[in-house]
């Protein structure tokens, strides 16, 4: 956690290859893949050196300058499915499903809205 954290919000950077969000007094960061593209094309669930110290990097002279004990909590990686259409779906399946899918890589950034779009088919009966 970050004592008095200023960065309040969902923030893209570098045309959306770069974002970040606080999650309470921490800060989720993700992306980069644009300085990497070969090494994010895999099916291996693992962490890429490069991109992790690329956004580290970025973190504490962009995002955090002034911080100076940062402390990185949890890495991770995903695999991302890319399609052809760019809008999001957000649908009611069934009375108890529904579908949010086809974020296109944008998945943190959109999370906030999409969980909205969720909460009013929730509210919805069918």
């Amino acid at each position: 956690p970050i004592e008095n954290l200023k960065l309040k919000g969902t923030f893209h950077y570098d045309e959306g290859f770069y974002y970040f969000r606080n999650i309470g007094n921490r800060v989720l960061l993700g992306g980069a893949r644009n300085k990497a593209f070969s090494d994010e094309e895999t099916t291996d669930f693992s962490t890429t050196d490069f991109l992790q110290t690329e956004l580290e990097n970025f973190l504490k002279t962009v995002i955090l300058p002034d911080e100076k004990n940062i402390k990185i909590a949890v890495r991770w990686s995903g695999i991302m499915a890319m399609g052809t259409e760019k809008s999001p779906i957000v649908e009611k399946v069934t009375a108890k499903q529904i579908l949010a899918v086809r974020l296109s890589g944008m998945g943190v950034a959109l999370a906030p809205k999409i969980g909205e779009m969720v909460a009013i088919l929730l509210e919805t009966r069918s």
